[in-house]
């Protein structure tokens, strides 16, 4: 058992379970062709290999085990429950694109704590650079505008499958904790294989593009000529050229400075885990679960993104917790606040969660909690 989990143990269960017994899940389809993977609270590894005929009978599952962490597999099998993965009988999965707001620059600080000797370290130590001791907690510092930044990239994502592709059944989901899922489910992509999604990620992300085949320059005046009507990556680049006026008409064509074009693809670049676009196998996170990272809601969302980490709650109400650290000024989900070990303040009830699951402090009273309703934003 983790030692953030374990000092909260009791309530966080209590929490859980009633949030968990709205039924506030998005059910996927095909439930009982996916694989089910949970890390439950109170234990340390996963559960694999799990399969639920229903979502009534996961309900009763995960009510009576409260998860820190719940997932369904992109794929399609014929038995998720076989513990061999070649004895699944695989018959296609979603396709998947994960995009992290800590790969931005300026968006990966960290503070790390020691919870020994109490001080505290910008940077991220696997030991307390004063005493030595291991019992540190590495503490991420990602601003909401960073989330907007992956929100942003998300929506390239979406817009390029259906532009250039035409798919239609594209759901984007805050993941509940610093960054973004992308789910296409169109039965034109399900038997992809690893090495077609990859192309399809790189196609996306401009990983590897080398423009003077896409865009070859007239050489002596270093221009691209567009015509009106463009496709593909030609298009996107056009299009980004067009919104900065960045492009001259000339008769039915168009002209760009080739260092434009250049700037415009760094621009329209997107940093996509690959390695999660290709594994066919891959645990996703259940839409209207609880990411036991943050204690925020996996949420889907449309053409607006909520404005602040508070939407992602699925609480409302106070909660007083224990400090286990000294810090005036701490950056917590948008709040700013003055721990001082041992002495209980009240806080909202997301900010005392997510403190509390980052081992930061211990949950003393939870009385004037509420549970929100569920919240999908798409």
């Amino acid at each position: 058992m983790s030692r953030p989990v374990s000092s909260n143990l009791r309530h966080l269960k209590s929490l859980f379970r009633q949030y968990y017994s709205t039924g506030c899940l998005e059910e996927p389809a095909y439930i009982h062709k996916r694989e089910i993977g949970v890390q439950l609270l109170g234990e340390t590894t996963y559960r694999r290999h799990l399969s639920f005929p229903s979502m009534t009978m996961l309900y009763k599952f995960i009510i009576e085990n409260p998860p820190l962490h719940l997932y369904y597999s992109s794929a399609y099998y014929d038995d998720p429950s076989a513990k061999d993965m070649g004895a699944k009988g695989w018959h296609g999965s979603d396709l998947l694109f994960d995009i992290d707001a800590d790969h931005y620059q300026g968006c990966n600080s960290t503070i790390t704590f020691c919870t020994r000797c109490g001080k505290s370290f910008e940077g991220t130590y696997k030991q307390c650079p004063s005493c030595g001791s291991t019992n540190v907690i590495a503490y991420p510092l990602i601003n909401f505008d960073c989330i907007k930044r992956a929100y942003n990239d998300a929506i390239k994502i979406k817009l390029v499958l259906k532009d250039d592709f035409g798919l239609k059944n594209i759901k984007v989901y805050f993941s509940g904790n610093r960054g973004f899922h992308v789910k296409c489910s169109d039965d034109e992509i399900l038997d992809l294989t690893s090495d077609e999604r990859r192309e399809l990620a790189m196609y996306i992300s401009l990983n590897g593009l080398e423009p003077a085949l896409v865009f070859p320059p007239i050489t002596k005046r270093k221009i691209v000529i567009f015509v009106s009507q463009e496709y593909g990556i030609r298009k996107r680049i056009f299009m980004d050229l067009d919104h900065k006026d960045l492009l001259r008409r000339r008769g039915v064509l168009y002209e760009a400075d080739y260092d434009d074009v250049l700037y415009s693809i760094e621009d329209n670049r997107v940093d996509i885990d690959t390695v999660v676009t290709m594994d066919i196998s891959r645990l996703s996170r259940f839409g209207g679960s609880i990411n036991g990272k943050s204690g925020l809601v996996v949420s889907s969302v449309g053409e607006q993104l909520p404005s602040s980490y508070a939407d992602f709650s699925p609480w409302d109400g106070t909660v007083v917790i224990k400090p286990v650290v000294d810090f005036s000024g701490l950056p917590v989900l948008g709040n700013k606040l003055n721990l001082k070990t041992g002495i209980p303040i009240r806080v909202k009830t997301y900010v005392g969660i997510y403190l509390a699951l980052k081992g930061l402090a211990k949950i003393e009273n939870v009385e004037r909690v509420e549970i929100r309703k569920c919240m999908m934003y798409s």
